[in-house]
């Protein structure tokens, strides 16, 4: 027998798309509903009902791993059934921010928030609520890819050509020390103090210090503060020479990528952002002008030639400052960013591009250039939704956050989600993990059984934020027994 698979039509409701299930027209009266997107304390067991769960653009309690945004979808089940509910739309018609389920043993809610942005008789004619029914003995993850598969198929369809080898090979972020001698020399303080410690003297000196290890790095990524967050042009004072260090890279057989605040508006001209009562935001990908220059810029940051600074690609990050009405979130660079609370003008840009089609339209431009100026340019996001298959390559786990649960299993949470909605993709362990050493060390041996191993840290962990020690010297010998894993597998 076949499962069932039943499509649900969404109603204006204001500024937005309402669609209601009752549980006779589930199939059964569910007990609990599963979130694919783990929460921010790892959890990935299934909630009891009534339980309402917010997924989209902006992370939520439950949803809370910062995959911007995560599948618009999750599981319903009692002790024998299982039924994914997701929210499938059309190209150009991913017009929310917030997608959020509210679930009880009676009856289904799924409420799509236009924020007044788009026509909801419009984006209604393209949406729909798919109900897909496990097979016998079908797991949770299978479900949800055979549902995403279903709804999003070019994301999983085998690409065409080879994936570059040096893709797969380990890989370095300077965040991690950049974070940890911020809190050697100051003392406690805002994480954001890290940025002036992105340095190319630094860099040298911990890509050194990981070579007397014989760590096999591949891929090196300049982190944040190389750059004004806006317009991406190397400090002068801090990168001196950044087509020299990345040069020098290249014949060591190394590639670099550079951090890319997406959405951070530094340096911009005003008619380039999106603007609250008339205060800049974020950028305006909407803004012909603003697209052009990131073609630009991109073009010339990748560029071999004389004028330009030859990376290899990018590491695309802060997607969580998408606009929206809810609690805007905007700024200047990390760490100069403001939220704005209760009753607020309406966000203005210059087109009328919305929600997770924004995201899209940045991530793509970004995403085209890049191939545009080297066809084997790497580019890594957070994004874990099908529908962005065709605007980054390789998933990054982002941010451990809390490590009061065991590390490893809470990134395999992750790449298991990734993986089971953008098949085709590689994935980006990340390494940012703080306050307990053990875990990290445990976690960075192991994490190439995740994707491709990635290490934050050469010199000094970061092993708390307001009581000593801040931080703890991290032996040559433990990167030695990294290095020893590492080599075993990528030499």
């Amino acid at each position: 027998m076949e499962p069932m698979v039943k499509h649900i039509s969404f109603h204006v409701a204001g500024a937005k798309l309402v669609a209601e299930v009752p549980s006779k027209d589930l199939g059964f009266s569910p007990t609990y509903v599963w979130c694919p997107s783990p929460s921010r304390t790892h959890r990935t067991e299934p909630y009891a009902l009534p339980k309402s769960i917010r997924l989209g653009t902006r992370d939520s309690v439950e949803a809370g791993a910062k995959f911007t945004p995560p599948p618009c979808a999750v599981v319903l089940l009692d002790e024998e059934k299982k039924l994914l509910v997701s929210v499938n739309a059309g190209k150009g018609s991913h017009l929310w921010n917030f997608c959020e389920f509210n679930v009880s043993n009676k009856k289904l809610t799924v409420t799509l928030d236009l924020e007044s942005h788009s026509s909801g008789r419009s984006v209604c004619k393209h949406v729909a609520l798919s109900l897909t029914g496990a097979t016998a003995g079908e797991d949770l993850q299978p479900l949800l890819s055979r549902g995403m598969e279903t709804a999003y198929p070019a994301a999983f369809r085998t690409p065409a050509g080879r994936i570059p080898d040096w893709w797969r090979r380990p890989i370095y972020c300077g965040y991690g020390d950049q974070v940890a001698i911020s809190l050697f020399l100051e003392g406690s303080g805002p994480e954001a103090r890290s940025l002036a410690y992105c340095t190319q003297g630094l860099y040298e000196r911990w890509l050194a210090r990981l070579n007397e290890a014989g760590l096999p790095i591949g891929t090196v990524i300049i982190d944040a503060g190389w750059s004004p967050g806006g317009v991406w042009e190397p400090y002068p004072v801090q990168w001196p020479d950044l087509r020299g260090f990345i040069d020098h890279r290249h014949k060591e057989g190394r590639r670099v990528l550079l951090w890319i605040p997406t959405w951070l508006c530094e340096g911009l001209p005003d008619s380039w952002c999106i603007t609250l009562g008339g205060k800049r935001l974020t950028a305006d990908p909407t803004n012909s002008s603003y697209r052009r220059f990131i073609r630009e810029k991109i073009g010339r940051l990748l560029s071999p030639g004389k004028s330009g600074f030859n990376a290899d690609g990018f590491k695309i990050d802060q997607l969580q400052y998408t606009p929206t009405e809810r609690t805007p979130r905007g700024g200047e660079q990390f760490g100069r960013s403001f939220n704005i609370t209760g009753k607020h003008p309406r966000l203005k840009a210059y087109g009328n591009t919305w929600g997770g089609e924004l995201l899209y339209l940045l991530q793509k431009e970004i995403y085209t250039a890049a191939k545009n100026a080297k066809p084997d340019a790497l580019v890594t996001s957070s994004t874990v939704h099908p529908y962005f298959h065709d605007t980054f390559d390789m998933v990054r786990l982002h941010d451990t956050g809390s490590v009061d649960t065991d590390v490893f299993a809470a990134m395999k949470a992750r790449a298991d989600l990734a993986r089971s909605v953008l098949p085709h993709h590689l994935i980006d362990t990340d390494n940012w993990v703080h306050s307990d050493y053990g875990q990290w060390l445990d976690y960075t041996r192991r994490s190439h059984q995740l994707g491709v191993p990635c290490i934050f840290y050469a010199e000094r962990f970061v092993a708390g934020w307001q009581k000593e020690p801040l931080i703890s010297t991290i032996p040559l010998s433990d990167v030695r027994k990294i290095a020893a894993v590492w080599r075993s597998l990528f030499q």
